[in-house]
């Protein structure tokens, strides 16, 4: 009978002794649209922020995952649109200084040497893709915004939750005991 009770309550200390789970009390922060463990430096995988999060910090962690990969064509078309409208506006300004440079004002030959069609059509293709630009950017922006404040929201509310105290009695990583969340 001694023995037996012996056994009970070293095998009761080592499930207390071992309960502690240190894999929940991690602090966690955004950078470059991902969460990162902040002790290691590493990127944490959606699997283990599953796990981490509670239901409502990881559904906003995937709308702003999903936002900010939604915002980067946008913001693709947005350069695109900006160096069309560089090498429009560069190709007009070119036609009407080549004009000015190759007219004769030294033989007398006082032409007006105005802006022409061409220069005209480079500026005007120039002013529409300056307005492609515009409108492409204001959703990237939108997006782009809209993705730090979800995926910020869920930092926040898991490292709020992680810093309080709490005492529970459940499975662990290495076994069944008490744990105390910090």
């Amino acid at each position: 009978m001694k023995k037996s009770i012996t056994l009970l309550t070293l095998l009761f200390i080592a499930m207390f002794s071992f309960g502690q789970n240190s894999n929940e009390n991690i602090t966690i922060k955004k950078r470059n649209g991902r969460i990162i463990n902040v002790e290691t430096n590493e990127k944490l995988s959606k699997l283990e922020l599953k796990s981490m999060l509670d239901e409502e910090s990881y559904d906003s962690y995937i709308r702003g995952r999903n936002r900010y990969i939604a915002s980067i064509p946008f913001w693709a078309a947005t350069a695109i649109e900006g160096a069309l409208s560089i090498t429009y506006i560069a190709m007009g300004c070119d036609l009407k200084h080549d004009c000015i440079n190759n007219h004769d004002h030294q033989n007398g030959n006082d032409e007006y040497c105005g802006v022409g069609k061409r220069t005209m059509f480079y500026w005007a293709m120039g002013g529409f893709c300056v307005a492609g630009a515009i409108m492409y950017a204001i959703p990237a922006t939108i997006l782009t915004i809209s993705s730090h404040q979800n995926i910020n929201a869920a930092v926040e509310g898991y490292n709020q939750k992680s810093s309080d105290v709490t005492l529970n009695f459940g499975a662990t990583n290495n076994g069944i005991g008490l744990t105390l969340n910090f």
